[in-house]
């Protein structure tokens, strides 16, 4: 099992590393720069551009940006060719490098550091998305049951015909159309936000809380139903269940201890997809109320082309994404040791 971990550690290592390359190309390949900001400025000239690239450091060759932006200022030689602007004139300002958690100073947030922005909005986005996970399970886990008990009879039917229709919507198109009819012409749900200014209740904040969740658990429960259906019917065609019948086992006692024992592997492996694929789609549902996390976060800095940002929320995500991962392939091998001694 250690063998196993150390293993499956090493390779989120390098994974991360991947991450970083990936949100570092995407950096250069994304149309205009970090500097484009200057074209709204009409005043500007050719010297005020080079001297703002040489201020923040984009006129130095790719490979010297990576690893500045990778290591720090202040690990990497101390000539002009390898410092910015900035950090020549500025030494406070100069990051660390994302190995020690400095992503830099925002550009659009007038030199708040990035992690800081960042984490303020962390505990938003993931109350968010463990609510959303948790109704997707408590949603799915039953219809799953009943559509494979009653395969082919109309409880199946119309769990089957429900979650195809929603399936075929955008769950932030769900969500904009609840939040005009519930917010807008009933007035029975908040049209925003995390909690109403001046009242931080835990009933109000389940209030605001209450349709976000529900519309990000709309892919989870449909996932989550789909997949128990599956293997419960899977299950129930095997020899083991059909003797347990035989016996005279209560159908019960068959469903609990034979049947769901074993078709509950690969909905727990699922958890972590899903909640990972909730925790990605926080941009929209985040957008659509109005919610202060990570997703209004990534918009803003993309709006505002404020790189740095972009930057850390990609190898922040990617780092959580991995991290969860990482730990479903645990719980994984847990639950059945045959995952860590067959790879």
């Amino acid at each position: 099992m250690t063998r196993y971990i150390i293993r499956r550690g090493l390779q989120s290592l390098a994974l991360m590393w991947v991450a970083t390359l990936i949100a570092f190309t995407i950096y250069q390949l994304a149309p205009g720069g970090p500097l484009q900001f200057m074209d709204d400025n009409p005043g500007r000239t050719r010297e005020d551009a080079l001297r703002m690239s040489r201020l923040y450091g984009v006129d130095r060759s790719i490979p010297v940006q990576y690893v500045v932006w990778l290591t720090g200022e202040d690990w990497t030689p101390a000539t002009e060719a390898w410092r910015s602007g900035r950090c020549l004139s500025e030494p406070e300002r100069c990051g660390r490098g994302i190995v020690r958690l400095d992503f830099g100073r925002s550009f659009f947030y007038k030199g708040e550091p990035v992690l800081g922005l960042i984490v303020d909005r962390i505990p938003a986005t993931f109350l968010l998305a463990f609510s959303s996970l948790l109704l997707s399970v408590v949603i799915g886990f039953p219809l799953g049951i009943i559509a494979a008990l009653n395969r082919s009879r109309w409880p199946d039917n119309v769990i089957r015909f429900t979650t195809v229709l929603v399936n075929t919507v955008p769950d932030w198109w769900i969500g904009l159309l609840l939040l005009i009819v519930l917010g807008g012409y009933l007035g029975l749900v908040p049209l925003g936000g995390m909690y109403k200014a001046g009242d931080g209740s835990l009933l109000n904040r389940l209030h605001h809380l209450l349709l976000p969740a529900l519309v990000g658990a709309t892919g989870g429960w449909i996932s989550f139903s789909r997949i128990l259906r599956f293997e419960m019917l899977d299950v129930l065609n095997q020899d083991y269940v059909r003797t347990a019948r035989a016996k005279g086992l209560p159908r019960l006692a068959i469903i609990v201890r034979h049947v769901l024992r074993n078709a509950i592997m690969p909905f727990v492996t699922g958890l972590g997809g899903i909640f990972l694929l909730i925790l990605s789609g926080s941009v929209l549902f985040e957008l659509v109320f109005s919610w202060p996390g990570m997703g209004r976060l990534t918009i803003t800095a993309i709006n505002s082309r404020d790189y740095p940002v972009m930057m850390a929320l990609f190898v922040i995500s990617s780092f959580l994404g991995i991290v969860g991962m990482l730990l479903v392939d645990i719980l994984y091998s847990v639950v059945d040791p045959r995952v860590r001694y067959g790879s």
